[in-house]
C-alpha cells in the first residue's frame, strides 16, 4: 500500500497552497466587458484569452509588464499561459474564459485544519480488470465546467462483496505517466448531518496509472480524494457517471475538509 500519511501531508499542503482550493475567492466567466472582485481593471472576453484595461495606478501586471491600456491575457489552454499578478499578493489565470482569483492568504486557508479520512486499510486495496474503449468512443462523462471528458474505458472490480463496472476517463499525466480517473459515489456520499459517517455528498475520485492496454490493475481505495469543490464553492462539481455509483459503503479515503473548529467546510 502507498505510505498514507506522506499521501496525506501533500494533500494538505495542496489545499492551502497559492493555487490550491482553499485559495480560490472568485472564479468569474468573462462574456462582455465588465469588472471582476476583487481585483482591479475592466475585463473582456478575446480569443484565447481574455483582456484586461486598467492604468498604472491600479498596480495590474501581466507577464510582469504594468498594464497601462489594454493587453491580451492569453488562457491556460495556450502555449504560454500568461501569468497576471494583483496588489495584495492576488493572482489571476484564465481558464475558458473565466478569470480565476487567488488569494494564498484567503479566510479559507486560515480557517483550514485538516482533511478528515478514514483509516487506511489493506482490505480496501482491490484487484480489477482495465478494458480500453474503443477509440473515438461516444463521452457520456461532462468535466465541471460541462464540457466532455475522453472516455478511456472500464473498470471492472468487486467492493465489499458488490461486483461493479467503473467507467474510467482520461486524467492528466502525473509526474509524465498517463492516469485514469473514477468519478464514483457510494453509499457513504451524504450531508454530514444526515449521517456523520460520511463522505462528500458530490463524491469523490481515485486516479490509477493507465495500463494503455487490457490489463489486471490494482485499486487502492485509501487513495480516494476529494475533488476541489469539497473545499469552496468556486468550483463547479463533476457528476459521477450512473455506472460508478457504488452501491456499498466504501469506507476509505477522504471524506471532508475540516476547519478549526472541527466543522466541515460546507
Amino acid at each position: 500500500m502507498t505510505d498514507l500519511a506522506e499521501h496525506a501531508a501533500g494533500r494538505d499542503r495542496w489545499a492551502t497552497s497559492a493555487r490550491g482550493p482553499l485559495a480560490l475567492v472568485n472564479a468569474q466567466r468573462v462574456d462582455h466587458a465588465q469588472p471582476v472582485w476583487p481585483v482591479p481593471g475592466q475585463w473582456a472576453p478575446a480569443p484565447g484569452g481574455l483582456t484586461v484595461t486598467a492604468v498604472p495606478d491600479d498596480g495590474v501586471l501581466v507577464d510582469g509588464d504594468p498594464v497601462d491600456g489594454t493587453v491580451f491575457v492569453a488562457g491556460d489552454e495556450a502555449v504560454v499561459p500568461s501569468t497576471v499578478v494583483f496588489p495584495d499578493g492576488l493572482a489571476g489565470t484564465v481558464s475558458r474564459g473565466t478569470l480565476r482569483v487567488w488569494d494564498p492568504a484567503s479566510d479559507a486557508i486560515a480557517r483550514f485544519d485538516r482533511i478528515a479520512r478514514f483509516e487506511q486499510s489493506a482490505a480496501w486495496v482491490t484487484s480489477g480488470r482495465y478494458t480500453p474503449g474503443e477509440p473515438g468512443g461516444a463521452a457520456s462523462v461532462v468535466d465541471a465546467a460541462g464540457d466532455p471528458l475522453e472516455v478511456a474505458g472500464h473498470v471492472e472490480t468487486t467492493l465489499d462483496g458488490a461486483a461493479v463496472r467503473l467507467l474510467a476517463v482520461r486524467s492528466a499525466p502525473f509526474h509524465g505517466v498517463p492516469r485514469l480517473q473514477l468519478i464514483v459515489q457510494d453509499a457513504t456520499s451524504a450531508l454530514p448531518e444526515d449521517d456523520p459517517g460520511s463522505t462528500y455528498s458530490m463524491g469523490r475520485f481515485l486516479y490509477l496509472d493507465d495500463p494503455g492496454e487490457p490489463a489486471d490493475v490494482a485499486l487502492d481505495w485509501n487513495l480516494l480524494v476529494l475533488p476541489p469543490c469539497a473545499f469552496s464553492y468556486q468550483f463547479a462539481c463533476p457528476i459521477p457517471p450512473a455506472e460508478n455509483r457504488i452501491p456499498v459503503s466504501v469506507t476509505a479515503g477522504e471524506r471532508h475538509p475540516l476547519d478549526t473548529a472541527g466543522h466541515v467546510f460546507h
